[in-house]
């Protein structure tokens, strides 16, 4: 097997320019990186990861974590990310390591395991959160991180997302445009995450355009009265935007309980419930999940001077 070495005497290079070159230090010219590359492949040169992270005191993983929520785990939503996530990491020869818990607590205590012990320095964060302290922790620390979601305004890291702003206008249109929806309600979690604000501003885009009176609904957790309330104070609607297929598919089935003579037609977000869950009044955005997590990495191992901060991916209604 072909060691830097033999790379170094074939092209009449030091061993030292040779292997800053495979590490992609910024020192050493493109055109030599490349050429050196070419070199390896040619001698076939398998580099010894294990010995290069041990001297960079770094694991060849990314932490992935995910949210503090109870429904992640059958979300095939982040199943598409990890795809992406993994379909990039794999060509890099890194791994991923997954944070995910119950409680805030045991995914932070996880988080700094993984930076202690494990010698992780780079994580992609599932979600993008106010106030996180998990987030706190990684800006405190010597590490990278990229975010799934913008931050919240006022905050600034690296992020992937889709342009939710166009996407809760696409959705609001597509309602109104193909199955002839008038009283579209808009429907969003009490937490005021950024993309939901921004889907938000959208739809009401969109109200305004046509000349439709908006109607938002923050959607309680476990709370069916208040649901219920929500829904009976507003007779006219027939038509929801929700911010999630989950927040969609809970109004919708409240809706028809209390109204089964009505038909009402639903756009989520995500394309994360199976078929078997839905009906032909039941409508997605697909936010592409797993082009998202390819652009995740992409943005994690972006270390060009004045790389770039954020990555959008496009969506399909």
């Amino acid at each position: 097997m072909a060691t830097i070495r033999d790379i170094a005497k074939q092209m009449g290079l030091s061993v030292s320019t040779v292997s800053r070159a495979l590490n992609d230090n910024q020192r050493i010219s493109a055109r030599t990186r490349k050429k050196v590359k070419q070199m390896a492949a040619q001698l076939g040169y398998q580099p010894n990861y294990n010995a290069r992270n041990l001297t960079n005191q770094e694991a060849n993983a990314v932490g992935v974590i995910f949210p503090v929520n109870n429904r992640v785990v059958d979300n095939i939503f982040y199943v598409g990310l990890l795809r992406g996530i993994n379909e990039r990491l794999t060509a890099k020869n890194f791994v991923l390591s997954v944070a995910i818990g119950n409680a805030t607590e045991q995914v932070l205590e996880n988080v700094k395991s993984m930076i202690n012990r494990a010698q992780i320095k780079r994580f992609i964060l599932l979600y993008s959160h106010i106030n996180d302290p998990i987030i706190e922790l990684l800006r405190k620390q010597d590490v990278e991180f990229v975010t799934v979601g913008k931050p919240a305004a006022g905050q600034n890291w690296p992020y992937v997302d889709n342009n939710n702003v166009k996407a809760g206008a696409d959705a609001t249109r597509f309602l109104i445009n193909h199955y002839q929806v008038s009283h579209p309600v808009f429907a969003e979690s009490p937490n005021g995450w950024p993309y939901e604000l921004d889907c938000r501003e959208g739809y009401l885009k969109e109200m305004a355009q046509t000349n439709r009176k908006p109607v938002i609904f923050a959607v309680p957790d476990d709370n069916d009265s208040q649901l219920t309330q929500l829904i009976t104070a507003n007779p006219q609607m027939d038509g929801i935007v929700a911010t999630d297929d989950y927040t969609g598919l809970l109004i919708y089935h409240r809706f028809k309980a209390l109204f089964p003579d009505k038909s009402i037609e639903v756009i989520g977000f995500n394309n994360s419930l199976p078929n078997e869950l839905t009906d032909q009044h039941f409508h997605s955005v697909d936010l592409h999940p797993k082009e998202m997590g390819k652009a995740a990495v992409d943005l994690l191992f972006s270390e060009e001077a004045g790389k770039p901060q954020r990555a959008i991916v496009t969506h399909t209604v």
